[in-house]
């Protein structure tokens, strides 16, 4: 079953976390893995035209960290994605979302500059997010006292929206943190 998974994350990287995890426990299986797994062959049956990810509060059972990631596309090739466990533990679902989309950001910089080497300049970029409350905290730039416990770190992102290098958009088309970039 986990071979089948990790040849299946090829076209669909947003169960390559989820998968990785449960490859680690191969040797010495539980229930509870066979059952993750279960979960993750039930997700992907639900979701047959579904390619992104989402930001899972709180989702690792061991230290409560959320899980992150993104696919990046120029024009409608899928060049880049990312899926991985956040380093700090978020207290609430916008704060897991906020920081999954700075996490888009840093990457969408990397491949701005790289297509800027290549002679292709471009606008603003536009980063879908399905958490409207993450996308508000991006926008505004007053310290509230409800974001006040994101750490600095992850503001950059404000810097991005108000210099217009992105814009972050409500796509509630797909239960994802970051999609397509153009």
């Amino acid at each position: 079953m986990i071979g089948s998974l990790l040849y299946l994350t090829a076209s669909r990287p947003d169960i390559s976390f989820s998968v990785g995890v449960c490859a680690r426990f191969q040797a010495n299986p539980k229930e509870s893995h066979l059952n993750a797994v279960k979960r993750i062959i039930k997700y992907v049956s639900g979701t047959p035209t579904l390619g992104y990810t989402d930001a899972d509060w709180a989702g690792n059972v061991d230290d409560r960290k959320s899980t992150s990631g993104g696919c990046f596309y120029v024009g409608n090739n899928l060049v880049s994605w990312h899926s991985k466990k956040q380093a700090c533990v978020s207290l609430s679902t916008a704060e897991a979302e906020y920081i999954a989309a700075g996490s888009c950001c840093t990457q969408l910089l990397w491949m701005k500059q790289m297509m800027s080497d290549y002679g292709i300049q471009q606008g603003t970029s536009t980063l879908f997010c399905d958490n409207l409350s993450a996308i508000n905290i991006s926008k505004n730039p007053v310290q509230h006292s409800r974001t006040k416990h994101i750490d600095i770190r992850h503001h950059f992102i404000r810097e991005l929206v108000e210099e217009k290098v992105i814009s972050l958009e409500l796509d509630s088309g797909y239960p994802k943190v970051a999609g397509p970039l153009t």
